[in-house]
């Protein structure tokens, strides 16, 4: 299954997050199945991604990742949490648009993540799946024409990642065009703490 529009290469943007409070240690550099939860996202988007740029809060460490699509590293260029994440990543990418990833997702499809990218046509500056009726911000295309618009929001002291979408074209993807691509919505499974590492592992064991 394919996305209706023509498919253009974009940038893949990793947050790779502040200081892991709730994970209690760096989240970025934790070994699963072999690979650093950073790496497993690093090598799910290499081969569709015409660049990786992975931001980093301001003062925390570089982290380690490598492929053979070029990686970039670059700190937040202002304040605001994940939303200042995204617009440090934009402003970043050489790309007309890019798609925001977790460090924490290694579970990414790679036929939704290409589907996702053919849906983002002229008329639109952001392709928002719906998962379960919820917004995923940290699985979205965006334009980088929307830098203004997120730009604006932060001005105005707005962080959340959606903040800013009533002022740009937005196309969502329903629960079920995306249950057609990944049923089971693995793409959408993050590591918040140790123990969501349980549910991953045996996955990730089994596709190594």
């Amino acid at each position: 299954m394919t996305g209706r529009g023509t498919q253009h290469p974009f940038s893949a943007v990793i947050l790779a997050g502040g200081r892991s409070v709730r994970f209690g240690r760096d989240k970025t550099a934790e070994i699963v199945a072999g690979r650093s939860l950073l790496q497993h996202v690093v090598d799910a988007v290499s081969p569709i991604a015409a660049e990786i740029i992975v931001v980093r809060a301001t003062g925390m460490p570089q982290p380690a990742a490598s492929a053979e699509t070029p990686v970039r590293q670059v700190e937040d260029a202002r304040e605001g949490g994940a939303l200042a994440g995204l617009y440090s990543g934009l402003l970043a990418s050489s790309q007309p648009f890019a798609i925001a990833l977790g460090c924490d997702m290694p579970l990414l499809s790679r036929p939704l993540l290409r589907y996702l990218s053919g849906l983002m046509e002229e008329d639109v500056d952001v392709v928002m799946p719906l998962w379960e009726g919820k917004e995923e911000p940290l699985h979205a295309l965006y334009r980088r024409s929307c830098l203004s618009a997120i730009e604006r929001a932060l001005d105005e002291g707005r962080r959340r990642m959606t903040d800013f979408l009533p002022d740009v074209r937005v196309r969502y993807v329903s629960h079920d065009e995306l249950c057609a691509v990944d049923p089971e919505g693995r793409s959408f499974w993050n590591v918040n703490q140790p123990s969501d590492l349980a549910n991953i592992l045996p996955l990730l064991q089994r596709e190594a």
